[in-house]
């Protein structure tokens, strides 16, 4: 199937390591241009260069209104914008009642409020026939545990996406991907802070969450980097407010 991605022109979040870099990586190799935003500048310069001449680094966190400027003033290297990935660290780990306040003002803010900011500014930038992406995660139908931030606030994010689907249609296309268990180094920090909880060791921990999941395995970061790829070029023309597992089949839930 041809995307038909080349000569397009988009922004992806947290670009820097693991689910952003895959995407952004996807896209590369599709012949898009890729505005590359991610807070370590060292890093993203050095994921730029790797990826080559389409891609521009711009360091910026986009939990911060102060930084979200910055990053609509690097778009205009890109000659236009077809689409943006909104993709963060993730939140803090924590049960909810243990969590101070600042750390749930904090996942706020990283899942929530910084994206709506960046959003308010790019849309008004974006071309006809352009589609925003959002990544939450398997938590937005089946809780994690000592997850909370993210069992509370992604199906926010996903409930976000279908606002927007129908508020920026038929101009934009707004969807959102739901990574299960990704190997990427949170889903690995994720695992050793359950490992040491349980008394086990980490390769125990992650044959105990493949037994659970239905193809036997974790993902590969570029497994959903392809899944994201698609739903943001105009091979999925006909697909808004949707919500994609890309899980291996963990989540169970019906429907």
């Amino acid at each position: 199937m041809m995307l038909g991605l080349k000569g397009k022109s988009f922004v992806v979040g947290g670009a820097s390591r693991g689910l952003g870099q895959a995407v952004a990586e996807q896209l590369v190799a599709e012949g898009a241009r890729v505005l590359l935003v991610a807070r370590d500048a060292t890093t993203i310069q050095e994921v730029a260069q790797e990826l080559g001449e389409q891609a521009y680094p711009c360091a910026a966190n986009l939990s911060e209104a102060s930084n979200i400027d910055e990053v609509v003033e690097a778009t205009t290297r890109l000659g236009g914008l077809d689409g943006v990935l909104v993709n963060a660290g993730g939140p803090p780990f924590g049960p909810a009642l243990e969590l101070s306040d600042d750390q749930w003002l904090e996942a706020f803010r990283i899942l929530i409020g910084g994206p709506v900011r960046l959003l308010r500014a790019l849309v008004p930038r974006m071309n006809e026939g352009a589609s925003v992406l959002f990544v939450t995660s398997s938590s937005v139908r089946q809780p994690i545990k000592n997850l909370d931030t993210s069992n509370v606030l992604r199906p926010g994010v996903a409930a976000l996406a279908k606002c927007l689907a129908n508020e920026l249609g038929p101009r934009i296309r707004v969807n959102s991907l739901a990574p299960g268990r990704i190997d990427t180094a949170r889903s690995r920090s994720l695992d050793e802070s359950r490992a040491q909880a349980l008394g086990i060791s980490v390769e125990e921990q992650r044959r105990n969450v493949s037994e659970g999941i239905p193809l036997g395995r974790y993902g590969q970061p570029e497994e959903l980097g392809r899944a994201a790829a698609f739903l943001l070029s105009p091979a999925a023309s006909y697909i808004t407010g949707v919500s994609l597992q890309v899980d291996g089949g963990l989540v169970s839930a019906i429907p």
